[in-house]
Order: C-alpha cells, then sequence, then structure tokens
C-alpha cells in the first residue's frame, strides 16, 4: 500500500465515532455510598483493601463512551501515564471520545504519583512481581492462583462498573492495555475476566511460559523452549492452568519493542519480551473467536516512543472499531503509522521457524 493510501485509511479509521448508536450502556453498581468523581478516587473499598484510581471523562461524548483503562509498569506512576509524552500521555486519549480511568497500584498506597521503589520487587501472597497482582509465582505458594484471577483483575472491573452509574459507558467496548507489569496484567485480565473486557493492548507484557502441565521453568528454560518450538502455544503462570480453549469474542493487538526489549534486575537480565510475546501472540491466536494483532517496533521496554499519539489513537481506534461479539471474518487492518509493522495472526518475526 502507497505511503497516500495509508495515510488515507489511517484518517478513515480515526474518524470512526467513539460509539454507534447501537450503544448499550454498561450497568453501573458502587459499594454503598461510593460516588465517583472526576480527577483521583480514593478510598474505593474492594476485597478488605482501600484502592484509589483517576477518572478523565471523555469530551464531547455522544451516547454511551468507550472504556479505556491504561495500566503502569513497574517504575512509573499512574499520573505519568496519564500525563507524561514518554509514558504514554494516555489521559489525552478522552479527547478520542473515551472514558479514561487511570488505576493506581496496590504497592503505592493510593497515591497516583508514586514511582517509589515500594513497587520494584518480588510480589507477596502467592504473586510473581509486585506492581500488580499479574502472575503466579513459581513456588507452591501461587498454586492458589492457578484459576483464581485475584483482587486486581477484579477491582479494574468494580472501579468501570462505578463509573458507570455516572458516566454511561459502552459495555461492548471495554479495553484495557499496559507496558510491562501492566502489560502481564492485561494478558491475565484477558484471559480470566474475558466475558467483561472487549479486548486490550499488551506491551512487552510477561506470559511466564511453563512446562506444558504448569510446573514453572527457569529463566532461561523459558527462553529456550518458545525458540525450540516458536508456532507451540505454551502454558503460562500469566494465564489460567490449564488454558482456556476458548474466551469469549475480543480484540488484542500484542507489541513487541524490538531487540532491546528487555528488563534487567540489576546487573542481571530477568525478563526477555521476545519469548512472551511471541506465545501470547500464538495463544490469542489460535482462538476462533479472537481477533490478533502483532505489532513490533524498535523502542525497547517501553511505552512506543515513535509517534506516540498517533499510535495511542491508532491502537484505541482499532479497537473500538471491533465491538465485543463482532464477527472476526469482518475485520479489516488498517495501517499503522509509520515506525510500527502489525499483521493479524501471531508473529512471525521473532523466529525463524515461527509463522
Amino acid at each position: 500500500m502507497g505511503r497516500i493510501a495509508a495515510i488515507a485509511a489511517v484518517s478513515a479509521l480515526l474518524s470512526l465515532p467513539a460509539a454507534n448508536a447501537q450503544a448499550q450502556a454498561l450497568k453501573g453498581d458502587c459499594p454503598a455510598g461510593y460516588q465517583p468523581k472526576e480527577g483521583l478516587n480514593r478510598d474505593f473499598p474492594h476485597k478488605g483493601e482501600m484502592r484509589a484510581f483517576v477518572v478523565v471523562p471523555p469530551k464531547a461524548a455522544r451516547g454511551p463512551a468507550p472504556l479505556w483503562v491504561p495500566l503502569t509498569g513497574t517504575v512509573e506512576a499512574t499520573e505519568q501515564n496519564l500525563r507524561t509524552p514518554r509514558s504514554g500521555a494516555n489521559a489525552l486519549m478522552a479527547d478520542q471520545g473515551f472514558m479514561v480511568i487511570g488505576p493506581v497500584r496496590h504497592c503505592s498506597n493510593q497515591d497516583p504519583n508514586d514511582r517509589s521503589q515500594a513497587c520494584n520487587g518480588p510480589g507477596k501472597d502467592g504473586w510473581n512481581w509486585m506492581p500488580w497482582r499479574e502472575g503466579r509465582a513459581a513456588s507452591p505458594a501461587g498454586d492458589k492462583w492457578k484459576q483464581d484471577a485475584g483482587p486486581d483483575v477484579s477491582f479494574l472491573e468494580a472501579a468501570a462498573r462505578c463509573v458507570a452509574t455516572r458516566w454511561p459507558l459502552d459495555r461492548r467496548r471495554l479495553y484495557l492495555g499496559g507496558i510491562s507489569s501492566g502489560g502481564t496484567f492485561t494478558n491475565r485480565a484477558l484471559t480470566f475476566d474475558t466475558g467483561f473486557w472487549a479486548g486490550g493492548l499488551p506491551i512487552s507484557g510477561e506470559w511466564y511460559v511453563s512446562q506444558d502441565d504448569g510446573t514453572p521453568l527457569s529463566f532461561d528454560a523459558a527462553r529456550q523452549a518458545v525458540a525450540a518450538a516458536p508456532a507451540k502455544i505454551h502454558q503460562g503462570r500469566v494465564g489460567p492452568y490449564p488454558l482456556r480453549k476458548r474466551l469469549s469474542p475480543m480484540i488484542v493487538i500484542t507489541v513487541w519493542g524490538g531487540e532491546k526489549d528487555l528488563w534487567n534486575c540489576g546487573q542481571v537480565l530477568c525478563a526477555d519480551y521476545r519469548p512472551s510475546t511471541q506465545a501470547g501472540s500464538n495463544y490469542f491466536s489460535s482462538l476462533k473467536n479472537v481477533v490478533h494483532v502483532s505489532c513490533s517496533a524498535d523502542h525497547g521496554h517501553m511505552w512506543p516512543q515513535v509517534n506516540t499519539q498517533a499510535f495511542n489513537t491508532w491502537a484505541l481506534k482499532t479497537l473500538a472499531s471491533h465491538p465485543k461479539g463482532s464477527d472476526p471474518r469482518r475485520f479489516r487492518l488498517t495501517p499503522p503509522p509509520e515506525g510500527y509493522r502489525c499483521q493479524l495472526g501471531p508473529y512471525s518475526d521473532h523466529y525463524p521457524q515461527a509463522g
């Protein structure tokens, strides 16, 4: 496709309305006496904890609005993820007609500006990592989360339903996405809370590849397992075990940051998102009622840095173009902004045998 045609295709996509005339409102529900407001919402009771989230209402909404829930990773605060260009500036999606809800990580004690080391370390109570409760630990303590999504997944749904009591939300266009641990958490929510979400945008998210029987693999062994069988459906500690053979209809856009998409724990490499994104793309692409788009770029392990807002808008409007329950055969992928390589189906650029 020529550059002019590509620009025209993207422009046509961006002109899609935020919600169509057939949009149906999500049923709202809040904890007793709780009233959501624009800005920071604190002391939201959920499963014995007090949680917080930031609300950025849509601009010029016409009817129930689509929802976007962006999730920060380990070292950046909620407000950075919402307002800082380098971290995604996701609050700008309200200008495109999306309701934006920025959840605060449980380790941040309801502070949306927290970027302390409190969120950078191993998880507790059977969880692998700290910022989000997104993957079960490799130890026996993690076994209880094999079929239980955990409190963070249900918190996101509870917050969205509470916000819906004041601002109508389109129940067929509810999306979440995030970077690093936020991308891992996106994978968890999509594989567990499959009936609620219409899709998501996991960016450099983990899969925590395991053996076929669900037992853990070391970091190096997990990398080798995917490299040896790049087209295989790999079990992982991010989702339920065993992985479900069917999910509710949805759309997923997985993003890999290229050769430098790695994470160092001090002086030790502890995460490689090449095998993780390959494993996630294989699983989602294998499900007939799931539209999966694999995107690669060269920004490393961070929120996409090239044409960031053009990419965010393209990705979110691509998600919104496929409401929950839509026929996957009718989905049409438009060209992404310059700097991104996207295709339907699993990755074919990670390993020579893939695809």
